[in-house]
């Protein structure tokens, strides 16, 4: 199964799908009130039809929409599993501790840990075109890793432990947040994310 990215790409082809049965969805149905305005309109001498019931009509109809909610189910869940997937051996992984109102990541085996707080928001190293698995957990409430520019959010629970692999595509300086609304100081729950290359990365490590 490919490895995780970013998920722009996962998901932006998943919203091209919901955005194409959007407007032909939209197209027809504006199409078959237009013709029904137009070939049943009142008009001197005709009766009001008698018909109460069109079979054929219905069963079409409900085919058609049971085949768009299979198509958007079966590229929804298909690109879930892509994205929820998790290879074996990946070398990097940062445990993620969310708390009010801050966030605390930790590199096992490397002793190097970045964490702070609504007043301090900490920094999130990661090597560029390298699979990274996240394990996250909560000290309290539920909060959510939350980085727009990448387009991934994953809650995080006090009782459970999650985990996701994520590989940062290009290099660049990212904002993140927590996405769930967790008490008075949710707004400034934030924190920065700098990906750069292996050799970066492992430099920084060596300066922490």
């Amino acid at each position: 199964m490919p490895l995780a990215s970013d998920t722009r790409h996962e998901f932006g082809g998943l919203f091209s799908l919901y955005e194409w049965v959007t407007i032909v969805t939209a197209a027809v149905v504006f199409a078959v009130v237009l013709f029904a305005a137009v070939r049943y309109r009142s008009r001197p001498g005709r009766q009001p039809s008698t018909r109460t019931e069109a079979n054929v009509v219905e069963l079409v109809f409900a085919l058609v929409l049971a085949g768009v909610i299979a198509v958007l189910v079966h590229g929804t869940f298909t690109t879930e599993n892509r994205v929820d997937a998790i290879a074996a051996g990946v070398q990097t992984r940062v445990e993620v501790t969310a708390f009010k109102w801050g966030w605390r990541f930790a590199y096992p085996g490397t002793g190097v840990s970045v964490a702070g707080d609504n007043e301090h928001p900490p920094t999130l190293h990661l090597p560029v075109g390298e699979p990274i698995v996240f394990v996250q957990r909560s000290r309290d409430v539920v909060h959510s890793f939350w980085v727009p520019a990448l387009r991934f959010k994953r809650d995080v629970w006090p009782d459970a432990t999650t985990r996701f692999e994520l590989t940062v595509e290009r290099p660049g300086t990212y904002d993140g947040a927590c996405a769930e609304f967790c008490g008075l100081h949710h707004t400034d729950m934030t924190f920065k994310v700098v990906a750069e290359s292996h050799a970066q990365f492992q430099k920084w490590l060596a300066s922490r």
